[in-house]
């Protein structure tokens, strides 16, 4: 059944769909707990679900097999190297939300330093990316594009370990689905998630990567049979 907005997010709905589509409305709207997503007919609509699908910072999983393709090192890991390009690439599919409009949008809050990309090359040649928005300590990703196999979710690893070496308190991913469902989503209610939000806009982070590599913090991180694993013993130990 379809939810009916309340009141509050109708109205801020309807404010939002008298504005221009500019860069300044996509930022107004991502403080206030929403996010564009064209129609079928390319109209800009504004979401705010009652359920908000996230990452946590602290509590990403990563798979074996994926561990093994970071520590090969077979992609070369660049920051903001080219926007333009990873939102081109994510936007190459046969069905795609990512209109001209909504990437024109983007690529001025790029420049305006709000959104950002994580790449993975490969002899010289752009392989992978994730691009997404970056308020404070908020980072909502919008999408990812791979050439060659686990180009995007080596991008998606290492945008894990940049959001929590600058101790990012949010990490929104807005919808689940099957690729991001590996990396342990979580739903959190609107509510929640408005208040969490009120918090890390406000406080200041960097976007960079860490100065440890990235294959010796993923070697160190429990991997999600290990996590499991762990939940029974806690669970085992509660019950004794």
């Amino acid at each position: 059944m379809r939810h009916v907005p309340d009141g509050q997010v109708a109205a801020q709905q309807a404010v939002l769909n008298s504005l221009e589509f500019s860069p300044e409305t996509v930022l107004r709207a991502t403080s206030n707990g929403f996010f564009p997503m064209p129609n079928s007919s390319g109209t800009v609509e504004w979401r705010c679900p009652v359920k908000r699908t996230l990452i946590p910072v602290d509590d990403f999983h990563v798979r074996k097999s994926l561990r093994r393709v970071v520590r090969s090192g077979r992609f070369e890991i660049r920051i903001d190297s080219a926007f333009d390009e990873v939102i081109a690439a994510c936007a190459e599919r046969p069905e795609t939300w990512i209109t001209p409009q909504l990437a024109d949008v983007y690529k001025e809050l790029f420049r305006m330093g709000q959104a950002r990309s994580v790449e993975a090359w490969q002899n010289g040649e752009l392989v992978g990316g994730v691009y997404g928005l970056c308020i404070g300590r908020y980072f909502v990703s919008e999408s990812q594009f791979h050439r060659v196999n686990h180009a995007g979710k080596v991008c998606f690893a290492t945008l894990f370990e940049i959001l929590r070496a600058n101790n990012f308190l949010l990490h929104d991913v807005q919808y689940p689905s099957g690729f991001l469902s590996q990396f342990g989503t979580v739903a959190m209610d609107r509510d929640e998630f408005q208040r969490k939000l009120s918090v890390a806009l406000v406080q200041p982070a960097r976007f960079e990567l860490p100065s440890a590599t990235i294959e010796r913090i993923i070697d160190e991180m429990p991997n999600a049979a290990e996590r499991s694993s762990g939940q029974r013993r806690k669970a085992e130990f509660a019950t004794r």
